[in-house]
């Protein structure tokens, strides 16, 4: 909470919802759409991928660095 001469204001609000589908397309290679847009994820070959797309974990920390 920030407070202007003493005086406390509420901290901004906000709020998000998405509504998504995933499914499996065979070994560690997924695809999800998420509010109209289709993300594909596979893993490395060191963790069972065909390393075709980006890990879960390179989308997750990409969102973090936005």
């Amino acid at each position: 909470m920030s407070t202007d001469e003493g005086v406390p204001r509420p901290a901004a609000r906000r709020s998000y919802e998405a509504i998504g589908e995933a499914e499996s397309l065979g070994g560690q290679l997924k695809r999800a759409t998420v509010r109209g847009r289709e993300i594909v994820s596979d893993e490395s070959v060191s963790f069972g991928g065909g390393a075709s797309a980006p890990s879960a974990i390179d989308y997750f920390v990409a969102a973090v660095m936005f």
